[in-house]
Formats: structure tokens, C-alpha cells, sequence
């Protein structure tokens, strides 16, 4: 299996220090906003095969895949929801953190019973 390595995170959407990017901002326009999902992993094997499929579109090798998200016997999960879930880069925007956190870690069951999601409960 893959390593649960944070592929995707902190790639440098901010330019390097004293690069400027030739947009201005204007004073008090910035603003952070925290963004949540929850989800359930119902087959791994076809949030793979979508993973490897966006892979593939970017140019790389069947090598190359497996090596990011592991082979579709022992995907990495993680990996591979964090290349389906996040996009290289949302216009505007500057992303600060992301996290990806199995939900049986202690502590986050807590967390998201104080969470509670109403808006997305089938009924």
C-alpha cells in the first residue's frame, strides 16, 4: 500500500517570499473560511479506479499511480480522496491547511457529534 503521505498539501499556492503575483487586494477583502466533509467510503475500489482515471488524465503512468494512491488491491483511501476531493486550486483563493483524519480517531467522534449535519441526513 501507498504511504498515507499528505499528497496535495501545502504544494505552494502562495507565492515564495518576495515574489508578487501582479494582483492587487484590497484592503479588508481577505477572509478565511473553514470548510468540512464529512463522507462514508462505501467501495474503495471505485473511489480508486476514479482516483487512478484523474491520474491518468494528468499524463501519468500506471507505475506512476500506484505509486500515489497504491494498487486498486490495497488502495491508499486518503490519498486518493484527497486527489478527488480537492482541487489543485480554487481561483482566488489561497488554501491555508487541509486534513484528512479517519473518523475513528479519538476525539474527532466528539467533535462531530457537536457537528451536527441536518442539511445533509436522508429523510
Amino acid at each position: 500500500m501507498a504511504d498515507n503521505s499528505c499528497w496535495g498539501l501545502g504544494n505552494g499556492n502562495a507565492p515564495a517570499p518576495g515574489v508578487t503575483t501582479g494582483e492587487v487586494q484590497a484592503p479588508g477583502t481577505q477572509q478565511e473560511y473553514w470548510f468540512s466533509l464529512r463522507l462514508r467510503v462505501d467501495s474503495p475500489t471505485q473511489l480508486w479506479h476514479a482516483a487512478a482515471l484523474r491520474c491518468r488524465q494528468s499524463g501519468m503512468s500506471q507505475d506512476e499511480v500506484e505509486d500515489l494512491i497504491g494498487p486498486v488491491e490495497d488502495p491508499s483511501v486518503s490519498d486518493c480522496l484527497m486527489l478527488l476531493a480537492l482541487p489543485e486550486r480554487l481561483p482566488g483563493c489561497t488554501r491555508l491547511d487541509t486534513a484528512l483524519h479517519a473518523a475513528d480517531l479519538p476525539g474527532l467522534a466528539a467533535r462531530a457529534a457537536r457537528e451536527p449535519s441536518d442539511a445533509l441526513d436522508e429523510g
